[in-house]
């Protein structure tokens, strides 16, 4: 960090002309609305339960208003409903609204140590902050402190606990130094090679070795999914007709149209999807030398979360001999989930469930086969402290045991 700051200051200067147009206040979204696309119709999610267990659902709802101190004002065909943050889990474009696509081509993806990810082009950096062009919110601004890299690829991974900066060139080869400026189409690079200019178009991407931790969000933050592949973390949403303005730290209040956006979380509202948290302890034991990963979304292959003919969006995927454990720390009051046999287990399929709570078994499920899908699963676990979820195959060898656990949730 002191040895970027101190290359910063001494090597930041840039033309004037290339950061025209750059506004760090206030910056305005492009215009690709949909033609012709009316009030979006959204599939809500609440941060409540029925009794049976599940998340409450509102199937198609219009949202009216919703303000920078959390007030939400939603409308169904029946009703006006208003509510808080707090009170939303999620919500999600409805699949027969029109909405707007971006068919530039991605140029690059830059990563920011919250975990958002944005599309788009560095157009140069001055006075610590890089200038990019983000197809979705237009010209920004960016601390460098806030950015992990930038890549050409959606999903490549960003290095950690690295003590250099590394580019990675297309060709393969990688050099480590510190990147001490990015220019309009390349980037002012120091290494044991001295100080020089490396293009852009040479790169496949460029890791930051910044170890800052990402801001600390009190109370309920919002994350928005756009089309295409954007996301981006506020911290509140004042929400006019078909237009979001966004409070993000480390961009400052942005907006973008309405018909951009695929997808709406609620992270620290009143119900957590277990997706959002990091388990404590991920241990499976692999038959015949093949480990499976716990995946978030996915089953365990990494496709589609699919039991008894259903697509799910939210759950996590394992396979059979997993233990999953998770510190709750007394913060919770209920569990949910729906435990399933993905349906590419095909007939071999088999296995149970059970979840325990400090230690002590609270739940079993029963037999589960290829494309099972058990009811909803509702458990206390207020003051519990260590959750552990057991998969255990019934089979020889477990041969692909591949366990659902659909929209596995905590209620505070």
């Amino acid at each position: 960090m002191n040895f970027r700051a101190t290359f910063l200051h001494a090597f930041l200067p840039l033309a004037a002309a290339a950061l025209i147009g750059i506004t760090p206040l206030m910056l305005r979204a492009q215009n690709r609305t949909a033609p012709g696309a009316g009030a979006a119709h959204w599939r809500v999610r609440l941060a409540a339960l029925t009794p049976g267990g599940r998340i409450k659902t509102i199937a198609a709802a219009h949202v009216a208003a919703w303000t920078a101190s959390g007030r939400i004002t939603l409308r169904t065909q029946q009703k006006t409903i208003p509510l808080t943050t707090r009170e939303l889990l999620s919500l999600q474009r409805d699949n027969g609204s029109t909405s707007a696509t971006n068919s530039t081509p991605v140029a690059w993806w830059l990563r920011l140590r919250t975990g958002d990810v944005l599309s788009g082009t560095p157009m140069g950096s001055h006075g610590g902050k890089l200038a990019f062009h983000s197809l979705i919110f237009g010209n920004i601004t960016v601390p460098l402190d806030d950015v992990a890299g930038l890549s050409r690829i959606r999903n490549a991974p960003i290095l950690t606990g690295i003590a250099h900066d590394h580019v990675q060139f297309i060709n393969g080869d990688k050099l480590s130094g510190a990147m001490l400026r990015f220019l309009p189409q390349a980037v002012q690079w120091q290494s044991t090679l001295g100080t020089i200019t490396i293009p852009l178009a040479r790169m496949e991407g460029i890791n930051l070795a910044q170890t800052l931790a990402p801001p600390v969000f009190h109370g309920s933050h919002i994350r928005l999914t756009c089309y295409g592949g954007t996301i981006v973390t506020a911290t509140a949403v004042t929400w006019r007709g078909k237009t979001l303005v966004l409070a993000v730290p480390a961009l400052r209040p942005i907006t973008c149209d309405v018909n951009l956006i695929h997808r709406i979380d609620i992270l620290g509202g009143n119900i957590t999807w277990l997706t959002d948290i990091i388990p404590q302890r991920y241990i499976q034991v692999p038959y015949i030398g093949t480990p499976w990963r716990l995946r978030k979304n996915r089953n365990c292959l990494g496709q589609a979360l699919r039991a008894n003919g259903r697509i799910f969006n939210h759950g996590l995927g394992t396979h059979t001999a997993a233990r999953i454990v998770y510190n709750l720390d007394n913060q919770y009051t209920k569990l949910t989930f729906i435990p399933a046999m993905d349906q590419s287990s095909r007939s071999w399929g088999s296995g149970t469930v059970s979840v325990q709570a400090d230690g002590k078994t609270i739940y079993t499920s029963g037999l589960l086969k290829t494309g099972d899908i058990l009811h909803p699963v509702l458990l206390p676990v207020q003051h519990v402290k260590i959750l552990t979820f057991i998969v255990k195959g019934i089979n020889a060898f477990g041969v692909r045991g591949r366990v659902d656990l659909l929209d596995a949730a905590l209620l505070k």
